[in-house]
């Protein structure tokens, strides 16, 4: 084990501000096992992406630790490369965690399942190569890149403004604050005039929301494709059509159970390129990557099959 060469991100603000201390406690256990750990921790997302960009030829696994951002910009840190990537979940939602089946929120037994990955080998899983389309371009924001991956689920719809209007909240905490802007979202919501081409067929409709999934859920638990797997080679697309203020209160909540998919208003189809759009010159929500923001429309969403090599234990096939 002492041959690998371990770069550590660490997001100090996972799991509402445990994440520091977890990320101690990662370190520490890898000191104790002899392992080459470089800190490649910066005080703020875009510094530590960049950071671990730069001093790539100084590790040959890339670890994260905290929650869903931090794999997020693990996997936009490595698709593509064969570097694999290792995840300590330790943040407020864990789902892609979860999908890999790692210990969530339990840092011995995470570390246990790292390295039993690394005696096994990484196993390649899929992701979602986003860009823009149609002429759009997009702000480099965090990721420098002319392009972003995402693990789980892409999504411009209601959903995405809602967390759009979350992310200026202070308070409640944790889904309050999410629960808070799906009310005040319905005060303002008219279906968006959506033009979407799934696989070279292309479509107009009024709606509510499209979401590309390469996994089941997103978000802390919202199961918007209960369908998807993470190494099944397709991704299944979610449209939900037209749906009035007091239909969408009452459908929205089964998104965590997964049961939304049987309203008559919603249809999932399998795909590997989508095209998000404007229908007719008119707007839609913002494009969310495992709910950090992208960029406005139009946005193109491809699967890249086993692009990650990542250190967790075997999926089923």
């Amino acid at each position: 084990m002492g041959a690998h060469r371990f770069g550590v991100l660490i997001n100090p603000t996972a799991g509402h501000g445990r994440g520091k201390a977890r990320g101690e406690q990662v370190l520490a256990e890898l000191d104790a096992r002899g392992v080459s750990a470089l800190n490649l921790t910066r005080s703020d997302p875009r510094a530590a992406f960049e950071n671990a960009q730069a001093r790539r030829g100084q590790y040959d696994v890339l670890l994260v630790v905290g929650g869903d951002g931090m794999a997020h910009m693990g996997i936009n840190l490595i698709a593509g490369t064969g570097t694999p990537l290792g995840l300590i979940p330790v943040g407020s939602g864990n789902d892609f965690a979860r999908h890999l089946q790692l210990p969530v929120h339990d840092v011995p037994a995470a570390i246990e399942a790292l390295f039993a990955a690394l005696a096994t080998g990484p196993q390649p899983i899929d992701a979602v190569k986003l860009t823009p389309d149609l002429g759009n371009e997009w702000s480099s924001l965090d990721y420098p890149a002319p392009h972003r991956w995402a693990g789980c689920v892409v999504s411009a719809g209601f959903d995405s403004q809602v967390n759009s209007r979350a992310n200026t909240y202070r308070w409640p905490r944790g889904m309050g604050r999410y629960l808070r802007g799906v009310f005040r979202e319905l005060r303002t919501f008219r279906p968006y005039p959506y033009r979407i081409d799934i696989d070279g067929n292309e479509e107009t409709f009024a709606g509510t929301l499209v979401a590309v999934a390469n996994a089941p859920s997103f978000g802390g638990g919202m199961k918007i494709a209960p369908g998807a797997r993470i190494n099944s080679g397709e991704l299944e697309v979610v449209l939900a059509g037209r749906i009035s203020r007091l239909g969408l209160l009452r459908v929205f909540p089964r998104v965590y159970a997964g049961t939304h998919i049987s309203h008559p208003a919603v249809r999932v189809i399998t795909a590997r390129d989508v095209r998000i759009a404007g229908a007719g010159g008119g707007e839609i929500p913002g494009v969310y990557a495992d709910g950090e923001f992208v960029g406005k429309g139009p946005a193109r969403v491809q699967l890249h099959s086993g692009v990650v090599q990542m250190l967790c234990p075997r999926l089923e096939t």
